[in-house]
């Protein structure tokens, strides 16, 4: 997986990558014209020339300069073209992978290392594809270059001058198949630091309202620490490579110094020729120098490569189904969607990725066209479970969950999920402004279904206080709205959807009792209109509903109406109502 992604990257960007390499090029041989120039100058002054004949010399290596600065800049432009390109494309792909993968993510995964990937991974490879890869080309084709014109000059030189050329970058292949556990040791250390301090990040008042925060602030200074100790451990081994190879190139001009000096002494080599081969022997160093010093991102690379590999190879827990029409390979592709939108879970049984306990077991449950049921239980009993395999995100295993006949594997994600409206416990809300997120489910609703919508949801008050009404900042995850108030928005935005389902999970959590009350009044307004599946803890809440079912232990134990269940003997709903009658008895006492 990680050689294909390789491949394909480097695929997109081959031709800019061609681009870099022709500029590098360029400037190489801007360089040497510069020495050619220099040499000229420098031979006319030894042989005590009129000076005026070092002028085209003297000139050359000017101009060479000046268009070499130009040529530079543009080499940058490029190579900044070439990194935003690789950047945008690979963030991309992680994107569409992430959203493939779906709630259920990457089991074992947290947030922080996923966001290092796709942030700091990133930046990483970008400066391999933009700096390195085109160093690369420019250090085999301009040192071969250089060392084929001092050939031409000096055949000795350009001999000596290829052992070195050659054993610089072997010694640095050499050290960094020795220490790439080091480079992998740092993004290691760095993905736990950034899991944590994202964890703390957004647990930041949590931990300040139980006094946790020196605790957190401990274990953050651990991983700190860690991260520190695998840093100096990189750059330790970076400046060892770097030393190593400096004196390797260094001691090739020196070498070459001697070997040409002695050499002139005997007779056997022109002043000339001296005066050339030491002016080129630094441009054969100049591209392995431009490639050491790019050589870090190899180093870092092979250590940012494996959280993303990971990432793309990850297999989502749900996928589309194949196209029905026969020899097309794509994916999702539309399929007749069923007439009807009655619900049926048939025999189900499903678990969790990772764990042992059944969620659900040889769970069945028919909801028709328009009725409204409501899933009660204790905690665990698995009623978030069956709201999640019906929004399909996540798949059973053994049973199968339909919609109008039709099995949710044969319908695409999209053709599913177009039928259906979601109001989750914790109401997500981007960053934006309150129309941006009441229209993620309705992208062309215009302001009186926005209006109409979060009259239905009983906020429309409330935005219209705000500042700029509709299009007020929310904030960042809606910090700019109490929790009452992002759950009703999530509540309106399901209801602008005009979905054919309607699936709510606790959707009267964070509401006080009118919102509760206005909220419901408006559910029950629906039934007949669409099917409504409701999650509930709060059972003053589903005393609308056409059916009540009780779940224990991911299997039904009863169903019927409020009514029905209320006064049927024994029944788990009665101990269920009981049991939160003293509970709220309780707690209008005081604690005891």
């Amino acid at each position: 997986m990680l050689r294909s992604i390789q491949v394909q990257m480097l695929r997109d960007v081959r031709l800019r990558i061609a681009q870099c390499i022709v500029w590098g090029l360029v400037v190489q041989a801007l360089y040497v014209l510069q020495g050619l120039g220099l040499a000229w100058a420098m031979a006319v002054v030894l042989r005590q020339a009129p000076l005026a004949q070092a002028l085209p010399g003297l000139l050359l290596a000017l101009a060479a300069i000046a268009v070499r600065a130009v040529c530079v800049w543009a080499a940058e432009l490029a190579a900044d073209a070439l990194g935003q390109r690789f950047k945008a494309r690979l963030r991309a792909d992680i994107l569409a992978q992430m959203v493939r993968l779906g709630p259920a993510g990457m089991p074992g995964q947290r947030n922080g290392a996923l966001q290092l990937a796709a942030v700091a991974g990133v930046e990483t490879l970008e400066s391999y594809y933009s700096r390195y890869l085109p160093a690369l080309g420019v250090a085999l084709l301009g040192v071969a270059a250089v060392l084929a014109l001092l050939a031409w000059v000096d055949p000795v030189t350009a001999g000596v001058l290829a052992l070195f050329a050659l054993a610089q970058p072997l010694i640095e292949l050499l050290w960094m198949r020795r220490q790439m556990p080091v480079a992998s040791g740092v993004f290691a250390a760095m993905a736990a630091f950034a899991a944590a301090l994202l964890d703390a990040l957004q647990g930041l008042v949590t931990l300040k309202a139980f006094g946790a925060s020196a605790r957190w602030r401990d274990d953050l200074a651990q991983h700190a620490s860690h991260l520190r100790t695998a840093s100096m451990d990189a750059l330790r081994a970076t400046l060892a490579r770097t030393g190593l190879s400096t004196l390797v190139g260094l001691g090739g001009i020196a070498t070459v110094l001697a070997l040409n000096t002695a050499r002139l002494a005997a007779g056997d080599l022109a002043a000339p020729a001296l005066l050339l081969s030491l002016l080129l022997a630094r441009e054969v160093f100049r591209p392995l120098d431009r490639l050491e010093k790019a050589f870090h991102a190899v180093w870092m690379a092979a250590g940012a490569w494996e959280p993303i590999a990971q990432l793309m190879a990850a297999a989502p827990a749900v996928a589309d189904p194949p196209c029905p029409a026969p020899g097309c390979p794509t994916p999702g592709c539309p399929v007749p969607m069923p007439a009807g939108h009655a619900i049926a879970f048939e025999k189900v049984s499903f678990r969790y990725p990772g764990a042992e306990a059944w969620a659900l077991k040889d769970f069945s449950l028919q909801i028709a066209e328009g009725e409204f049921v409501a899933l009660v239980g204790a905690s665990g009993a698995g009623k978030s479970s069956v709201a999640a395999l019906l929004l399909r995100f996540f798949d059973p295993e053994h049973g199968s969950v339909r919609l109008g006949g039709c099995d949710l594997r044969e319908l695409s994600l999209a053709q599913l999920r177009s039928r259906m409206a979601w109001v989750p416990q914790d109401s997500s809300l981007l960053a934006g402004s309150v129309a941006r997120n009441l229209r993620l489910g309705q992208p062309g609703a215009g302001l009186q279904a926005l209006q109409q919508a979060t009259l239905a949801a009983g906020v429309a008050e409330d935005i219209q206080r705000m500042p700029q009404g509709y299009d007020s900042p929310v904030g960042e995850g809606g910090s700019r709205l109490s929790g009452g108030q992002r759950q009703r928005l999530a509540l309106a935005r399901a209801l602008l959807r005009d979905a054919a389902v309607l699936v709510l999970d606790e959707p009267s959590a964070h509401l006080d009792a009118a919102a509760q009350a206005h909220a419901m009044q408006t559910l029950a307004q629906l039934r007949g209109h669409c099917s409504i599946l409701m999650v509930a803890h709060r059972l003053e809440t589903v005393r609308d509903a056409d059916r009540i079912v009780v779940l224990a232990q991911g299997g039904v134990v009863e169903e019927g109406s409020h009514s029905e269940l209320a006064q049927r003997p024994g029944s788990a709903y009665a101990s269920l109502m009981a049991a939160q009658r003293l509970e709220t008895q309780r707690l209008k006492g005081g604690p005891r």
